[in-house]
């Protein structure tokens, strides 16, 4: 495994903090309830009797609900079907019962107090209630005189669909330990004693989604953070839950700035195939009996041992160049080192028309282009679920990383990284 592994492993865990070059990121949470959930709560706390007083036209009414109260969710709405049962008196008289549904519709906002509130909309009645209704003198209009009294029962239903709402969601409850424990530093690789210590910076939250019967919500803890490793870092002293800031829509993405170590000694293990005791050259031959690397002057010095038409030691020169185009990160102005090689001269051209340095260049970029793959590859394995805390898991993938400017170091080449990908936060 290479340790370039290891490292992006460690680090892609990490969020840059708001001063970085990258944008901050966002850890997700997905708060969902269903509307059957809902409706179970809802029709637990509804009384029966929903309202007795004046009906119109010198009547009395009495409302009773007659069954449980339906509920959907679709196009970003809450909708209730609530089945009753209307008796008019008048006088000595009362009606036969009349059985209709109410039908009431409900916005649901997100209050900086963490709240649900809701909204509830009164959008009108069943149609199987009589058009009229005989009540001794009196000649009624059923449908007309309920509209009198939808305001009362709207008054009655929207604090208990209110408070119903936040009972099946249990916002607060679901965001604060994940608040509260992202201040204290998680173990993240045992081997190499290594902790992520998060910086929770705010919390984002999207409007309500109601679709297809499920009630959903989509949360984001926009946070910083480091790596270290060693003894465990003093954990940040945690803040209270702040209040909850309502956009319309926010960035799932996170965006992580690294500064990545590939090592000579990997790649020469992915030069050995195409070099080692290989031989080049058409007329004049030489073979590879051995190679190494290192750094020197900001430029790769492939230090090559060869046997047959030359003995001795030669070196090619690569310096790696970073195309922003293309996002990839190749070797360039492979050639030759000249400066004190006299004999280079004598060897004659057959020497430099040799493929030597079109395969070094070429392994060298595909070894380059493996190795970030695999990273990324074994970086989203290992993201995709992760003990953080008690009941809490990390789940995330790496879809690219974006690269920057290498630098060559002696015995390394240090690469700017920035993983891209999405994680969010499970709670189980």
């Amino acid at each position: 495994m290479y340790r370039f592994y290891i490292v992006c492993i460690l680090l892609l865990l990490s969020a840059t903090s708001a001063s970085a070059a990258v944008p901050a990121s966002s850890i997700n949470l997905s708060v969902e309830t269903s509307a059957a959930d809902l409706s179970a709560i809802v029709n637990q706390s509804l009384p029966q009797e929903l309202y007795k007083g004046q009906g119109g036209l010198g009547t009395s009414v009495k409302v009773l609900r007659t069954g449980p109260v339906a509920v959907t969710a679709n196009d970003n709405f809450i909708y209730l079907t609530l089945p009753i049962q209307l008796t008019f008196s008048y006088g000595f008289y009362e009606s036969y019962p009349l059985r209709a549904g109410l039908r009431f519709k409900a916005r649901v906002n997100i209050t900086p107090d963490w709240r649900l509130k809701t909204e509830l909309y009164y959008t009108g009645l069943s149609d199987n209630l009589a058009d009229t209704l005989k009540l001794g003198p009196l000649s009624l209009k059923p449908k007309s005189m309920v509209e009198g009294i939808t305001q009362p029962v709207q008054r009655l239903l929207a604090p208990i669909i209110d408070n119903k709402v936040n009972d099946a969601v249990q916002l607060r409850a679901k965001v604060a330990p994940l608040w509260q424990n992202a201040f204290t530093p998680s173990m993240i690789n045992k081997d190499f004693s290594t902790w992520l210590k998060l910086t929770p910076e705010r919390v984002v939250i999207s409007p309500l989604q109601a679709v297809n019967n499920r009630i959903s919500l989509s949360i984001g803890v926009i946070t910083g953070a480091a790596v270290t490793v060693g003894p465990k870092p003093a954990a940040t002293p945690a803040r209270p839950l702040p209040p909850v800031q309502q956009v319309s829509t926010f960035d799932k993405q996170f965006n992580i700035q690294l500064a990545t170590d590939i090592f000579f000694e990997d790649l020469v293990t992915a030069l050995n195939p195409v070099l080692l005791d290989k031989t080049f050259g058409e007329d004049k031959k030489i073979t590879i009996k051995k190679f190494s690397m290192k750094g020197e002057e900001g430029r790769l010095m492939v230090n090559l041992t060869s046997t047959g038409e030359f003995d001795g030691e030669l070196t090619v020169l690569a310096k790696p160049a970073y195309n922003p185009q293309t996002n990839s990160l190749t070797f360039e102005e492979v050639d030759f080192d000249t400066r004190h090689a006299g004999w280079l001269i004598s060897a004659g051209s057959w020497l430099f028309s040799s493929t030597i340095r079109s395969t070094i260049k070429e392994k060298l970029d595909s070894a380059i282009v493996e190795q970030l793959e695999k990273a990324r590859i074994k970086a989203s394995s290992t993201l995709s679920s992760m003990q953080l805390a008690e009941r809490v898991r990390l789940s995330g993938t790496v879809k690219a990383l974006s690269l920057g400017e290498a630098a060559v170091l002696q015995d390394h080449l240090s690469v700017q990284v920035v993983a891209q990908g999405e994680a969010s936060v499970l709670l189980k």
